[in-house]
């Protein structure tokens, strides 16, 4: 056997692996919820232990040139299957949760998405225990090509969109397959099979494909439902991709202006049908874009005259007290709130959109229809908004932010295009000190009049950063306007002055919009009224710890703004949910769903690795029954431990980076090169003394308190640092926590083999592993949504301190076999890192 073609197809095979599992975190956010990019974490873990345990259970015939025909076989099968497979998942009408049929249908797309995952399982499993390379070398093959495919999906959605790139995802597998097929010499046994001309015309294809599939109007593999909704590309002009997020585009249509609080007394000759497209992201979360019509390229005061509509709206409230000066928008959308800004005479106008197609669209292919970047004085920045501002030395005399919400931080928290570090008193807190001293901040959110919840966490949530930035009373920054179901906050950098008041009174009765509170007037609504009449930060924390919803201040540590269902209403009748909150935004019941997804976790790890384990329970009975339950206590906190650290991290990580799928790609490319590193470094510790045993778990536990302090710190003092820094400490963070926690799986397979007959529990305890890593997943978020995201953090360290029991309980069993005795079954098995 050549050994360079085989490492080359093993590392093919799991660079394909991580590829596919970021991709579909991506896919998946658009045909569901964000929620779901947890769930295809938890899926993919699920496939690749199926894989064990199948190779566990019928592969004990596959060895040498056999094993080799096999993983020829199956990488191929995983590069033929991979397109399938997701092109069926995404013909289904997935919706919420809510009845049988909804967790059937998210069911069946849970098992057609795993089936791929399973198949290359069955490939990384027989690469590493069967084909006779040297262990050390063929792990590191693996997880180098993990770590080189969680980071090149990035550039690749930057090529082409995420449904093409499902091709792509199999041409890399069937390229790992030709590599597999020529480390034989000559190519043997089932191997032979696949033909030399089909085998290498096979990536070629699947590359054609990729373009061809990106290239026609009705692609054959694209969402056929999104949100549970049949889409029509028909209905489409444009059609966007990349690492975190879907746009689309409307063609032309004519109607009447798009207002989010339109004001009742709003003229009916503004309301007049005007040119305009909808502009969506991920298939949900919609806005206009109004054309500007430009005589010849050059803006007239009359272009923008002609959307005075916008100054009835109440999100636009800001422009009648601060008419003029600096201004900054986050969220630029379809440009409704940089055209209002230019058309009241502010200068500069600086947008600030996180997602670079938006600002595509306006210097791109629209630029001639929404006009924005022909407007004097407006300055559209592609970036993060937080981090922006922090390094940004300018103020500014009004900042907006309408409605920022693409449904991705409704998603039970989840993979949120950093929406959720937008509302939070870290986010707030910088936003407040750009600016200048007269400047007013304004929020607009959703409102509700019997149940306003998220307009009284909000509320919350700047009395909060008020009160610590200093300010005695914060009643006399903040005021609340109201206009159908939105409401705008305006929260000043110093308290209003009469004059201001005056003003706002004066001209929110010209335009028709309910003052819910000013210095000068407390809320009708009880809930509104207690949040603002408490007297200090502890006594809101009370009231609100009392609260059927969570009105506390969201934080960086529990940035899930939008979620604010308590744990104890979590399995509640979702209907109960849907009464406390807009239908039509669903993030209570979001937060139910991840619940289901949970539930769906378990029945497919039972199905895919419990069931099929029975037929080897002789091999259990033999080895004891105080075996099987040491190191079972052993690997399943293993796989439980280390899915509750790794959801901590990506909620946390998700606001450190800005980007969430650069957070996912740093997360899994770093925990798998620290994790396999630690493995391999494990190899220098003797199982044989007991005290050495407790040495890795003694380090997992030190060094994730250590990144749960330093955590913190490195957000607020990395807040205005450049992407790549940011990125570059994300990693440091995820090496510190990942490289002792992968010591600890091939620590326990040595232990393991020094108990006579243990070694054939290894596959066994692969899969136990996986199977509470699937269900941590979900927990783990739960846990992060509850009590924060260091709680979570600190419970996963919790889980190694169970090691020390479960390692001593085997130490005894093997005690009298020497750790150099034990063979080399435990470290040809050290892929369960």
């Amino acid at each position: 056997m050549r050994s360079r073609p085989a490492y080359l197809g093993i590392a093919l095979a799991s660079a394909a692996t991580l590829m596919l599992e970021v991709l579909l975190t991506r896919l998946s956010s658009v045909v569901v919820w964000y929620h779901m990019a947890f769930f295809v974490i938890a899926l993919g873990m699920l496939g690749m232990t199926a894989g064990a345990v199948w190779v566990f259970l019928y592969g004990r015939a596959l060895a040498g040139a056999r094993a080799l025909g096999a993983m020829v076989e199956a990488s191929m099968a995983f590069a033929v299957a991979t397109p399938i497979a997701v092109g069926l998942a995404l013909s289904l009408p997935v919706r919420p949760i809510t009845d049988v049929a909804s967790f059937g249908w998210t069911l069946l797309y849970g098992g057609l998405l795993a089936v791929p995952f399973a198949i290359v399982g069955v490939v990384v499993t027989l690469g590493l225990t069967r084909i006779g390379l040297p262990p050390s070398r063929a792990y590191a093959a693996d997880l180098l090509g993990a770590a080189v495919g969680a980071a090149g999906i990035v550039p690749v959605l930057d090529v082409v969109d995420a449904p093409s790139a499902v091709f792509v995802v199999g041409a890399v597998a069937a390229a790992g397959a030709v590599a597999l097929r020529t480390a034989a010499v000559p190519v043997a046994g089932r191997g032979r099979r696949l033909g030399g001309p089909f085998a290498f015309a096979v990536p070629a294809v699947l590359l054609v494909l990729a373009w061809a599939n990106g290239a026609v109007h009705r692609p054959l593999l694209r969402p056929m439902w999104v949100k549970g909704e049949p889409e029509d590309p028909d209905t489409l002009a444009y059609d966007g991709w990349n690492t975190y997020s879907r746009v689309t585009v409307s063609t032309l249509r004519r109607a009447p202006p798009a207002l989010w609080g339109p004001s009742y007394k709003t003229p009916k000759d503004l309301l007049a049908p005007i040119p305009q497209r909808s502009v969506q992201i991920d298939g949900a979360a919609g806005t206009a874009m109004a054309r500007l019509d430009l005589a010849g390229g050059t803006p007239d005061p009359s272009d923008l005259a002609d959307h005075r509509y916008l100054e009835w709206d109440v999100t636009t409230f800001v422009h009648r007290l601060r008419p003029t000066g600096p201004m900054a928008v986050v969220g630029i959308g379809g440009g409704r709130d940089v055209l209002e800004a230019a058309r009241v005479g502010h200068a500069p106008v600086v947008g600030i959109e996180l997602n670079d197609l938006i600002v595509g669209l306006h210097e791109g292919p629209f630029r001639d229809f929404s006009g924005l970047a022909y407007l004097p004085g407006v300055e559209l920045v592609a970036a993060e908004a937080r981090a922006f501002l922090a390094r940004d030395g300018r103020r500014y005399d009004a900042i907006v932010m309408s409605l920022i919400d693409t449904w991705a931080a409704t998603g039970a928290g989840a993979f949120s295009l950093t929406e959720n570090g937008l509302y939070t008193m870290e986010g707030f807190r910088i936003f407040l000190e750009r600016l200048s001293p007269h400047g007013i901040f304004t929020v607009s959110r959703w409102y509700k009049p019997d149940t306003p919840g998220e307009t009284g966490r909000m509320l919350s949530l700047a009395m909060e950063t008020l009160w610590r930035m200093g300010a005695d009373d914060p009643r006399r920054h903040i005021a609340l306007l109201q206009s159908m179901s939105v409401a705008t906050l305006l929260v000043a950098r110093e308290p209003f002055t009469d004059a201001d008041l005056d003003l706002l009174q004066r001209e929110a009765v010209r335009l028709g919009f309910s003052m819910v509170l000013t210095p000068r007037k407390l809320p009708v609504h009880p809930t509104l009224r207690a949040i603002v009449t408490q007297p200090s930060s502890e006594a809101l924390a009370a009231w609100a710890a009392s609260q059927p919803l969570d009105f506390s201040p969201p934080t960086d540590d529990r940035p899930f703004f939008f979620n604010m269902l308590r744990p104890s209403d979590w399995l509640a009748d979702p209907r109960r949910a849907e009464a406390l909150d807009h239908t039509f935004l669903g993030n209570l019941r979001a937060t139910q769903t991840l619940v289901g997804s949970t539930a769906i976790a378990l029945l497919l790890t039972g199905l895919f690795v419990f069931v099929p384990l029975v037929g080897r329970r002789s091999t259990l009975r033999s080895v004891g029954g105080g075996v099987v339950a040491g190191a079972g206590l052993y690997f399943s906190a293993i796989g439980l431990g280390f899915m509750l650290v790794e959801m901590a991290l990506l909620s946390r990580l998700s606001v450190l980076v800005g980007h969430p799928t650069l957070a996912l790609a740093v997360l899994l490319g770093g925990m798998i090169l620290a994790a396999g590193l630690g493995s391999l470094a494990s190899g220098r510790l003797d199982a044989s003394r007991q005290l050495v045993v407790w040495l890795p778990a003694a380090a997992v536990v030190a060094c994730l308190a250590v990144v749960a302090a330093a955590m913190p710190r490195a957000a607020t003092h990395l807040e205005g640092a450049a992407l790549g820094t940011r990125i570059a400490a994300a990693a440091g963070i995820v090496a510190l926590a990942a490289l002792p926690m992968g010591t600890c799986f091939p620590v326990g397979l040595r232990l393991l083999d020094r108990v006579p007959g243990g070694a054939e529990l290894g596959p066994w305890m692969w899969g136990l592993n996986g199977a509470f890593g699937v269900v941590a997943s979900g927990v783990g978020l739960g846990l992060a949504m509850a009590v924060g995201t260091r709680a979570a953090l600190l419970c996963g360290a919790a889980c190694y301190l169970v090691l020390p029991l479960a390692a001593a309980m085997l130490w005894r069993r093997g005690a009298g076999r020497s750790a150099d005795a034990a063979g080399t079954s435990a470290s040809a098995t050290d892929a369960g890192a």
